[in-house]
């Protein structure tokens, strides 16, 4: 194996996609997981879900309800540095495997517990189903469809965000070990991945400032002038423009055709609004010009323009996009059902510790015969030396140059967790600081200072700052950051253990590379629109989830392995980790054949319903219901509790084959059944007969949520005073670490708030931090009334 994970041992207990993404990227980049896998395999043994999740790990064979199971495990745990289980809140302590017992017999032991809602609160007894947490937390409701009502989302947006957290936090841990000489309990659950997502939108601030609209007739951006909605053009084929680039929204209406109604805005065009003629135009007006030309016409006027637009493809689509291709992320592997399967392989890059392609996931018990091979790599022992850390990135430091939310964002989930975040903004600051909601998410809990970077004494101060620093974080256009000296081999010069993380758009080559990279245009790139609009429908306008949040999360996973490189090997190295692979990352679950044709691992079927008739929403007498059942076993509860008969009575529907080689009729049977009963009397029978179900709120729970207690006193919600909104409520806390615990450390820093303590502390006198204060480190007037 190779990777800046190599050495490291992972087993993995876990069902379900968010555990199963987040240990196939540890192995992704080189450790070694074995999957512990009921006797035979799970039912889905050869779904085109583990074909994708599963490639690179290791397979054997555990019951582990039996004392021989639970020896095996307890044998491949006794070599191993991670321990990952999906169980449910106390099932794992039941079968005598919980973090408790097997800490004490192996005190060094990540141990990393995967749940629905977490360990505690009100909702922890609750199923842990994606499908039923967006139903009862109003995800659904949120989620943006081609009919009224709750809308099963086909992007699973939540098994993502919690894979990335339970990354971060599993890869925290181990840091904190190789300090501290112990491991500890890593908890993470759908609920924190929904939390972590719903931080870039949901907030509650006593000046009720947000830069989206909520209700009313123009929901969304209101009267902010910008625009990122799919059009359909001429040909038929569908692109989103972006117009939150400095002029674009100007330039994009004098190409539609508007320009003499719309304002040119002198600063940032977000800050001034649309007036009516301009809103009606924006609104009303702007989806019919689109149809006066096809795709090609437009993205070639658009790129000429500068202004960010991009093709709204399938995911299948996307292998064959240029810079795709250019960028050779996607892997080849044989597959004994289609001959090869193309999928989406290792998407970051290292200049030092590159990974190797993935196997092929392993038949289940193709290494039962070499778990003695399974043991602890020396490079990845603690070596506490020094005072032990209270969080786990405690001592890091890193120098935050982006500007917008993605880079950002994960710079604020590593300041999170202990790390130092130096956030350094131009003069009349990040051009995301009119947007409150998305600029308090992304950098809270940090310190900034305003720079003039392109003068000398401004690139002399950032060198500075360089010079004591652990991390770069940076997302310019390629060429930007070397014509400012901020470039990887200027730094590199200047501090040689330096981890230099480039967070563009597109990536630092190729032909797509010097494009203006902005959410949602990746997400349509990559097929995001159409994988949440179901079969055969145009794409709707967004998915919850976008390549902003996916960038910031692999940014933070990006960093996090670069410094476990840097611990183990004592090099630092340049990484990239681009937007446009986070967003095809999150597509890893969707495969093609080397001819192009699509092979997904599931598909939202045209109505919005679901993507199986026993995992999907129902029509109620009076509303919906949302219900997972699998397996054999949850059948025949759903059955008997609805009075169906036996599941044998019936062939079509005795197995799990039988009833996917029948699912339009079992969807019927069920379809005629639900509508025969209220929400309540179907959610009251079947959950009394333990039968994985919920009633869809039909309104998003996250305002109500900010107010919960129980979230606040379990940190998942935090309360402040910030000097420009007011008291505030946000989402806090999604990685929760037993023994070293992240803390939100205050709100979003005012422009420049720091700079004078900044230069004091890189070595700078008073009188020359007077000088500097007055030139290169003052903000205008304006910028500073907006900060």
């Amino acid at each position: 194996m190779a990777g800046p994970l190599d050495g490291l041992v992972v087993i993995d207990a876990s069902w379900g996609m968010p555990a199963a993404i987040s240990t196939m990227l540890l192995a992704d980049y080189g450790a070694r997981v074995v999957k512990l896998e009921r006797p035979g395999g799970p039912a889905d043994a050869d779904s085109v879900l583990r074909k994708s999740t599963d490639r690179g790990k290791w397979s054997v064979e555990a019951d582990l309800s039996t004392p021989e199971g639970r020896a095996i495990a307890e044998r491949l745990v006794a070599g191993a540095d991670v321990f990952v289980e999906s169980f449910g809140a106390g099932r794992a302590d039941a079968l005598g495997i919980g973090y408790d017992a097997w800490h004490e017999k192996f005190p060094e032991l990540v141990y990393c517990s995967v749940t629905g809602y977490g360990t505690d609160g009100p909702l922890a007894d609750r199923p842990g189903y994606e499908a039923l947490l967006n139903a009862r937390l109003g995800q659904m409701a949120e989620q943006q469809g081609h009919r009224d009502g709750p809308v099963f989302m086909g992007h699973p947006t939540v098994s993502y965000g919690t894979a990335f957290i339970t990354t971060i936090g599993i890869l925290a841990a181990l840091r904190a070990r190789k300090i501290n000489g112990a491991g500890q309990k890593v908890d993470t659950s759908l609920l924190d991945g929904m939390l972590a997502i719903s931080s870039m939108n949901w907030w509650w601030n006593e000046q009720d400032i947000s830069y989206l609209a909520r209700s009313g007739n123009q929901k969304g951006f209101g009267s902010k002038r910008l625009i990122t909605d799919p059009f359909q053009c001429a040909d038929g084929k569908w692109l989103i423009p972006h117009t939150g680039g400095p002029g674009s929204y100007k330039r994009m209406m004098d190409l539609l055709g508007f320009g003499e109604q719309t304002q040119t805005i002198a600063g940032p065009e977000m800050a001034v609004p649309l007036d009516e003629v301009e809103l009606d135009i924006a609104r009303n007006k702007v989806p019919e010009a689109f149809r006066s030309r096809p795709r090609d016409e437009w993205l070639e006027l658009f790129h000429a323009a500068d202004i960010a637009a991009l093709p709204v493809l399938h995911p299948e689509e996307t292998f064959a996009d240029d810079q795709v291709r250019f960028a050779e992320i996607a892997v080849d592997i044989p597959d004994p059902d289609h001959g090869t399967l193309r999928q989406i392989g290792p998407v970051i890059r290292f200049e030092k510790s590159a990974p190797g392609t993935p196997d092929p996931a392993p038949r289940p018990g193709a290494h039962n015969d070499r778990t003695d091979e399974i043991t602890r790599s020396p490079q990845w022992a603690p070596s506490p030396a020094g005072d032990p850390v209270a969080a786990p990135l405690q001592g890091v430091r890193i120098l935050d140059f982006s500007s917008y939310f993605a880079t950002g964002f994960g710079a604020r989930l590593l300041s999170d967790l202990g790390a130092e975040v130096i956030k350094i903004e131009p003069l009349i600051g990040d051009q995301m600081r009119p947007l409150g909601d998305l600029f308090e998410g992304a950098n809270r809990g940090k310190r900034t200072i305003a720079l003039d970077l392109r003068s000398a004494e401004g690139q002399e101060i950032a060198h500075r700052l360089v010079a004591d620093a652990d991390v770069v974080m940076q997302n310019y256009r390629p060429g930007k950051a070397e014509k400012i000296g901020l470039g990887y081999a200027q730094l590199k010069a200047i501090n040689p253990d330096l981890i230099y993380a480039y967070l563009p758009g597109f990536g630092s080559a190729g032909p797509k590379s010097t494009l203006k990279s902005f959410a949602p245009l990746v997400s349509g790139l990559v097929g995001l629109n159409f994988e949440g609009a179901g079969a055969g429908n145009p794409p709707i306008r967004r998915v919850i989830g976008n390549e902003d949040l996916y960038n910031g999360f692999l940014g933070a996973v990006t960093v996090l392995l670069a410094l476990h490189h840097r611990a183990n090997t004592g090099a630092g190295q340049y990484v990239e980790s681009p937007q446009l692979h986070s967003s095809l990352f999150v597509i890893s679950e969707h495969c093609a054949t080397v001819d192009g044709a699509a092979v997904p691992a599931h598909q939202l079927d045209a109505e919005q319903m679901g993507l199986s008739p026993l995992y999907r929403l129902y029509r109620t007498a009076d509303g919906w219901i949302a219900i997972a059942v699998f397996g054999d076993a949850a059948f025949g509860r759903l059955t008997s509790a609805l009075n169906l008969g036996e599941p044998a009575a019936d062939p079509r529907f005795t197995t799990t084959a039988d009833r996917a080689a029948h699912a339009n009729a079992l969807a019927q049977r069920l379809t005629d059944r639900f509508a025969e009963l209220t929400s309540a009397e179907a959610f009251a029978v079947l959950d009394g007969n333990k039968v994985a179900a919920e009633i869809p709120l039909d309104y998003p729970i996250m305002p109500e949520l900010l107010w919960e207690e129980w979230a606040l006193e379990s940190q998942r919600v935090v309360e402040y005073h910030h000097p420009e909104y007011g008291w505030s409520r946000e989402v806090g806390m999604v990685i929760h670490l037993s023994d070293t615990p992240g803390r939100f450390k205050g709100g979003s820093p005012r422009l420049g708030e720091h700079s004078a303590e900044i230069l004091g502390e890189i070595g700078y006198s008073a009188d020359e931090i007077t000088a500097l204060m007055a030139t290169v480190c003052k903000p205008p007037t304006a910028a500073a009334k907006e900060s």
